[in-house]
């Protein structure tokens, strides 16, 4: 099945404040139908400086979908939360635990693939499907077993779906093939990365050091629904490097 292409907006957010119009109608030209926002300020109920509602309108009107958010929440606000992502008609809530919120134990990860089943119960009451993004540092093995399997092994199929980031994947020296064979259908949502080999920076897709060919090939297997092109925060140019990104993604499908 032939997935449909998106634009993470994080690394766009200062361009979008400037000229939200003109940028999703760039996206939408370059042939993107899908976009991802980033950044929610439980305090203002903004995502990206947006009202949800707002944000939702402004990618609509270019024939954009916003398709999956990302939020930084807990246990205790996942209701909130989830339904301001309701509000945005989005599919999917994306949660990512950082290296500063967990300890590298076997243990925290446990409690953490809990807290994620909480999480996807209460997403899943207002429509949503919870998503885990990944990092690098969630494949470090304690123990003869990595902290990534654990995570996977201790949440529910039906509560938390997985949004790999094969740019994380690449640094931390991981074969996503590997991984989607050993837990296939879990991975609908991707996020492709591309990395410079030797600066470890984001670079645009097909540009750097990660092997898209080979987990492509393994999509169904998967169950690749939405890909997703994102940049680093700090990337030079990252709507130049989205729009270029998305010549070569048309040729892949």
């Amino acid at each position: 099945m032939k997935p449909a292409t998106g634009a993470q907006l994080w690394s766009l957010r200062k361009v979008l404040r400037e000229e939200p119009e003109a940028t999703f109608k760039k996206l939408a030209v370059a042939g993107y139908t899908v976009v991802e926002p980033a950044g929610f300020n439980i305090s203002e109920l903004k995502i990206q400086g947006f009202k949800p509602e707002e944000l939702k309108t402004l990618s609509n009107d270019q024939g954009l979908q916003m398709v999956s958010a990302h939020f930084q929440f807990s246990v205790e606000e996942a209701s909130l939360i989830s339904d301001c992502a309701a509000s945005m008609g989005i599919k999917y809530i994306v949660r990512s635990f950082f290296s500063n919120e967990l300890e590298q134990t076997q243990d925290a990860y446990k409690e953490a693939a809990q807290s994620l089943n909480q999480m996807g119960a209460i997403a899943k009451a207002f429509g949503l499907q919870l998503a885990y993004h990944n990092h690098a540092h969630e494949f470090e093995v304690v123990d003869g077993i990595s902290l990534f399997d654990i995570l996977l092994d201790y949440t529910d199929p039906d509560l938390v779906v997985f949004q790999p980031d094969l740019g994380w994947l690449g640094y931390a020296g991981q074969e996503p093939v590997k991984i989607f064979q050993k837990y296939p259908g879990r991975f609908p949502i991707w996020h492709l990365r591309d990395i410079d080999p030797v600066t470890k920076r984001s670079v645009a897709i097909g540009s750097g050091m990660i092997d898209f060919q080979s987990a492509l090939a393994n999509r169904d297997l998967a169950g690749l629904e939405y890909a997703i092109v994102e940049m680093a925060s700090d990337t030079e140019d990252p709507l130049g490097k989205i729009l270029s990104s998305r010549q070569v993604i048309e040729t892949w499908f």
